[in-house]
């Protein structure tokens, strides 16, 4: 190593060759299969172990997929997170919670990351006609939940039919999934002409 110029002797800053380093996970981005949209997904809960700043998008998503990792090792398609006993988000997409015909959302603050698929839902519900409330979503309520939607841009709008080994309402998808996969199927196909 050489001294660098106009530096004294001694001083040296290490010559590295920098290089462009892409890590990559397996993601599906075509449409959900078949048999997840007529029996829904499984989904298992974590304890939201990402730091305190998951509204940044960054690189360094490690803990989401050693989360989303255990849920695939248990035989789920999601890791729903609970931090302090709430629901903050999934490993790799955002929650929506039926109870009472009401869509619940967790309110995007720093525990979240903003999700362009959620804001799209939201806009899908509202024009419908659907109430939807941003709020704090404690675990009693997301066992209780009548449905679970999972969204992404990679899995569109899923229903989560099973948490933890038990049945989300009837076990099955329900009607207000299949209305919100009808408005975002016509949404596509509108936009496809």
């Amino acid at each position: 190593m050489k001294p660098a110029k106009n530096r004294p002797a001694g001083f040296h800053i290490p010559c590295f060759s920098f290089f462009n380093l892409f890590f990559s996970d397996s993601v599906r981005t075509k449409s959900a299969t078949g048999s997840s949209l007529r029996s829904g997904v499984a989904a298992v809960t974590r304890e939201d172990i990402r730091w305190a700043r998951c509204d940044i998008k960054s690189t360094s998503l490690l803990a989401n997929l050693l989360l989303a990792t255990e849920a695939r090792e248990a035989g789920a398609a999601e890791a729903i997170l609970l931090r302090d006993g709430h629901l903050t988000e999934g490993a790799s997409s955002s929650v929506f919670v039926i109870r009472d015909g009401t869509v619940h959302l967790p309110p995007y603050a720093p525990a979240l990351l903003p999700g362009t698929t959620r804001d799209f839902v939201v806009e899908l519900l509202a024009a419908a006609g659907r109430e939807v409330r941003e709020q704090a979503i404690p675990r009693a309520m997301l066992f209780a939940a009548e449905e679970i939607w999972i969204a992404s841009a990679t899995r569109e709008v899923l229903p989560v039919t099973r948490l933890d080994g038990r049945a989300v309402g009837t076990g099955v998808p329900g009607p207000g999934w299949q209305a919100v996969d009808r408005l975002f199927q016509e949404h596509k196909r509108a936009g496809a002409r």
